[in-house]
């Protein structure tokens, strides 16, 4: 071999070298770039949506919280079993505005001041530029949505548009019945109260339900879910009814045949052991329509919107059900407060069981690490809880700003040791700031211008025999009043 032929040679087999090494690194950079895209796709956690379901003044008369033996709520009571089912949930304050106040910000109404419809969070200094819950998720990169009512109106300042990115729906309940057809009870005059004379009416309406603000809350947020997002959603869907007035569709009425209607319990002297704080709660209402043989009515038409709002529920519920987001949205179901039909009072705004337990369901889906099967919890949480609550859920930072602690264990763990009572605040402006005490076995009340109600619920969960005065119960007494809060802020009077 020449010397020029082994220059060629040597030349060759090193330009050969080259090449293949060449094609080795980009093997290995292709090798080492797909391990790293799937590796930064297995630490990229997808945010899980939200679908945040409110149902106006619906207290415990569902299936499946037992309230009342003839309440047919099957679509409420089909996501129950789907989810955890909180037995004992209550209410923040037992009034629309201060209850849907404090769920929002995290804050209770005693450090707000928060107390009545009239008050409006962000005209207080302190809270204007608040952030609440849709607001916390936005800033989180979700998108989030609303429709029907949320906060204390479905549209205005009341709605809180800086909370959404998009207000879909700005009604709220059903159509009204000709001015013929409406107070045929013949109470209105008779009732001292004039919300309540105005809002008490019951009647079928021929109109079909698709024709009712709450059904195109509902359907809007049905709509939402069968299309495609960029971004992880907090869709938020408000429903009016079993809000007052009791205006449904005729078919729900029928449900519910009028002869065949059972009446709660009522004990006739149950007032004579509630101190005045307490008597100055039940107005005369409830009296009223028991006495007026009305009673009956009343029932139906309750039950008949709870039926109705559980069929509003149901539409969105079964879309959500149909959609590529079934697996990776966590869907809470809340009433604001509960709703006393004539057991001790004809309202909310009391700090009885009636008057602030409610309907509260959390699905966490498998996929997103829930369980396949979920026991009802027994243990007392608070509306207060659901912020902080959602934050954990989704992997969000904590807000250090927000009171309430998250019953995200709870949602995995039902059965767990919880030794935290559920607290109800009531301020009317009339006789200050009141407050109740929820455990698991007792319910106390104490009132801000003295007075006493201590209730063993194991043994009365009528609350028909106040033992806030047994000696043997002091200490009872004594440690769930450790729960109360320390600051009180004043009752919020909003610019006239």
């Amino acid at each position: 071999m020449t010397r020029k032929d082994f220059l060629f040679l040597k030349e060759k087999l090193s330009y050969q070298f080259q090449m293949h090494f060449k094609l080795f690194v980009v093997y290995l950079s292709v090798l080492f770039s797909g391990e790293l895209a799937q590796a930064e796709n297995k630490s990229k956690k997808i945010k899980p949506n939200i679908l945040f379901i409110a149902v106006d003044d619906l207290n415990d008369w569902v299936g499946c919280l037992g309230g009342h033996p003839q309440a047919k709520t099957p679509n409420i009571d089909a996501f129950a079993r789907q989810g955890v089912l909180f037995e004992e949930a209550y209410c923040a304050a037992p009034l629309c505005s201060p209850s849907r106040t404090a769920i929002m910000t995290g804050l209770r109404p005693s450090t707000t001041g928060i107390y009545g419809n009239l008050n409006w969070f962000r005209d207080l200094p302190k809270y204007k530029d608040w952030v609440t819950l849709p607001q916390y998720f936005r800033n989180h990169g979700y998108y989030a949505v609303s429709g029907g009512k949320l906060f204390h109106q479905p549209k205005g300042k009341f709605s809180d548009p800086i909370s959404w990115d998009h207000q879909y729906s700005l009604g709220q309940g059903t159509p009204r019945p000709k001015m013929s057809r409406r107070y045929t009870h013949g109470l209105k005059e008779k009732f001292s109260n004039p919300i309540l004379a105005r809002l008490i009416d019951w009647e079928a309406l021929e109109q079909p339900k698709e024709q009712s603000a709450d059904w195109k809350a509902a359907d809007g947020a049905a709509d939402f879910l069968i299309r495609n997002h960029d971004k992880p959603f907090f869709l938020a869907c408000g429903i009016y009814l079993p809000h007052l007035p009791w205006h449904v569709p005729r078919k729900y009425f029928d449900l519910h045949p009028i002869e065949k209607i059972k009446l709660p319990k009522h004990q006739t002297n149950d007032i004579d052991d509630i101190p005045p704080g307490g008597r100055r709660m039940i107005g005369d209402a409830a009296k009223i329509i028991r006495e007026s043989g009305k009673w009956r009515e009343a029932v139906q038409g309750c039950l008949a919107a709870g039926s109705f709002a559980d069929d509003c529920v149901g539409h969105v519920l079964s879309t959500l059900n149909k959609s590529a987001y079934r697996d990776n949205t966590i869907v809470v179901l809340w009433g604001d407060h509960g709703y006393d039909i004539c057991e001790k009072t004809f309202a909310k705004s009391a700090l009885w069981q009636q008057t602030t337990r409610t309907p509260l369901i959390v699905h966490v889906p498998e996929k997103l690490g829930g369980n396949k099967v979920n026991p009802n919890c027994k243990k007392p949480v608070s509306l207060l809880d659901l912020y902080p609550t959602l934050i954990e859920l989704c992997g969000l930072p904590k807000n250090s700003k927000i009171e309430g602690r998250s019953i995200a264990p709870l949602i995995f763990d039902p059965q767990m040791e919880w030794p935290y009572p559920a607290l109800i605040t009531h301020s009317p402006h009339w006789h200050g700031t009141n407050h109740a005490v929820r455990s698991e076995q007792y319910h106390y009340i104490k009132y801000s211008k003295g007075g006493e109600e201590l209730y063993d619920m194991y043994n009365d969960p009528d609350q028909l025999n106040n033992l806030a005065n047994e000696k043997n119960l002091f200490s009872i007494k004594e440690e769930l009043k450790k729960w109360m809060p320390r600051i009180n802020i004043s009752h919020f009077r909003p610019k006239k």
